[in-house]
């Protein structure tokens, strides 16, 4: 397959102590050879001969175009078709700076090169058989990753684990294909109702171990997107405060006037391999002008959205209408009541919050003096577990095509079920097997693949 030898940048543009251009494809040797003088001495006349050095090799240099020395480098060789495309590529490792980097990606492009698409190194490596769809999609998810254990599940996608287990299904599927086509020419062989009887217990397999894999992915989507907690309250009673704590930094303003926060301050901390993307809203009350009336509308909005919420009461006052009015909001969903600022004179009708509101919600804390943060954290980790059950490490995250997919096989074999007639189970399994190959990509449209792949970062 004849394609164009790509180049780009694949570290983020800045300055920093090392940026990387990468290249794949028929010319990419050739182009090294032209721009890459290996050792010390950068005008010396010595020919860099990749033909003769073994891949997966690492040489030092320099980068020089027409006597003009353009960087000091490091330059790898990988060699098809044991490389990330299949294809023959190189890295050459530039010092940091955006001007270094730039004059090394132009000079491969003056000799031939073109700037690669989003995400089309990933694209080769798919359509040269190095990966299938599923485990070119896991890039994206190790790229966004928020936390180690989410890390880990793209780790494991990137690896096969999805084509592991659909690879499975399609086994099984092919198997009962090939025990109904016999009885449709041997129908004489053995009585039809032990027949049936025996294909709706296989098929009954499938179904339960579909719906086993997509319970695991709704824990792995915790893993990977995070749990909405909105911070909710009335004006200066901690809410910032408690953000501030959580991420052990000044991330918001803390000050004694009421409605400092005017716009929700989202920010992400990891609470036991879970994403906790922690929202920080705006003081609900009476609101004095419009941008302030704004950021109560948006902390409502938070409050409905989030998945679990922490209403924040000051106990060195009374209760309020408003404090009232969150207090009846929060019963819809799962919550914590956090009191704070218990190291003050207490004068909150603690009484009314005990009747109306089970203990083990209420949570007694001084968040500037770190009194129940720990607390609070393990009671955020039991909610989670509440409502999304024990997270055990064996989750597999799905993006929204491959959910799509499966969950479409899943119909498929729910119709099976109840179709009584071999011939049409035999289709309704077939179309089975035309969804499993659209998942992994033994079947795609470029339609399919531009959508894919135009998530990625170019260089990737």
């Amino acid at each position: 397959m004849e394609r164009d030898t790509i180049c780009a940048i694949s570290t983020p543009f800045g300055i920093s102590g090392i940026g990387i251009i990468r290249l794949s494809g028929k010319e990419t040797y050739r182009i090294i050879e032209e721009i890459f003088v290996p050792g010390k001495d950068p005008f010396k006349k010595k020919k860099f001969k990749i033909e003769k050095i073994p891949s997966h090799t690492v040489h030092y240099g320099h980068i020089v175009n027409d006597g003009k020395v353009i960087d000091e480098v490091i330059v790898t060789i990988m060699k098809s078709p044991k490389s990330y495309t299949k294809e023959d590529m190189a890295e050459i490792g530039c010092h940091g700076g955006l001007i270094p980097l730039k004059e090394v990606l132009n000079l491969c492009i003056k000799k031939g090169a073109r700037l690669a698409e989003p995400g089309e190194f990933t694209k080769r490596a798919f359509l040269n058989g190095r990966i299938d769809l599923t485990q070119a999609e896991s890039v994206i998810d190790i790229i966004y990753s928020k936390t180690e254990s989410a890390l880990e599940i793209g780790m494991k996608k990137l690896k096969g684990s999805l084509n592991e287990f659909i690879s499975k299904i399609k086994e099984k599927i092919l198997n009962i294909l090939v025990l109904i086509e016999a009885k449709i020419n041997f129908p004489e062989e053995e009585d039809i109702s032990d027949f049936q009887f025996d294909l709706k217990k296989e098929i009954n397999y499938l179904l339960d171990e579909i719906e086993k894999f997509l319970l695991r992915n709704n824990k792995g989507k915790i893993i990977q997107n995070g749990i909405n907690v909105a911070i909710i309250g009335s004006p200066n009673v901690g809410k910032s405060s408690l953000l501030n704590t959580f991420l052990k930094e000044e991330r918001a303003i803390v000050t004694e006037i009421p409605g400092t926060t005017r716009d929700a301050i989202i920010e992400v901390i990891n609470i036991k391999g879970v994403p906790i993307n922690i929202i920080d809203t705006a003081g609900i009350r009476k609101a004095k002008n419009k941008i302030e009336k704004i950021g109560v509308e948006k902390a409502i909005g938070w409050m409905k959205k989030a998945e679990i919420n922490l209403l924040i009461l000051d106990g060195s006052r009374k209760l309020n209408e408003y404090d009232l009015q969150l207090m009846e909001y929060i019963k819809e969903k799962p919550y914590i009541i956090i009191i704070n600022k218990i190291d003050l004179p207490q004068k909150i009708e603690i009484e009314k919050i005990y009747k109306d509101f089970p203990e083990n919600r209420i949570i007694k804390a001084s968040i500037k003096n770190l009194i129940g943060i720990e607390e609070i954290e393990n009671k955020i980790w039991e909610l989670i577990k509440e409502g999304f059950g024990e997270i055990k490490g064996d989750e597999i995250y799905l993006n929204l095509r491959q959910e799509d997919k499966i969950r479409k096989i899943k119909n498929y074999i729910e119709q099976a079920l109840k179709e009584k007639e071999i011939e049409i189970l035999a289709e309704i399994l077939n179309y089975c097997l035309n969804e499993i190959d659209e998942l992994i990509g033994n079947r795609y449209s470029e339609k399919i693949l531009d959508e894919i792949f135009s998530n990625f970062c170019i260089g990737k």
